[in-house]
């Protein structure tokens, strides 16, 4: 990953790290044996894609920009109040 326009690099302790990795182990539903559910698809980007089973829901007002806000904002990080949009978000790193 290059660190750009549309790729920020951000910094985070220890503990933000903690906070965002439970954030998002638990965005994903589980087997009855604790794993994440894979969803068997052809429909990938690239070979190396894999889908998986999430809790929630996507729409207009619930995109993936919402979840990396609220990503953000759960580890202690600049965030939006809410966006179904990358600008705001990226418009928090702006150097």
């Amino acid at each position: 990953m290059e660190e750009g326009k549309t790729c920020r690099r951000i910094t985070i302790s220890k503990e933000q790290y903690g906070r965002l990795a439970g954030y998002i182990k638990q965005s994903f539903q589980k087997d009855d044996s604790g794993h994440f559910i894979n969803i068997k698809t052809h429909a990938n980007y690239g070979n190396a894609d894999a889908f998986y089973e999430a809790n929630g829901s996507y729409s207009l007002f619930h995109t993936c920009n919402t979840w990396a806000n609220n990503a953000l904002k759960q580890s202690g990080q600049r965030c939006c109040v809410w966006t179904i949009f990358d600008t705001g978000i990226f418009l928090k790193y702006e150097k």
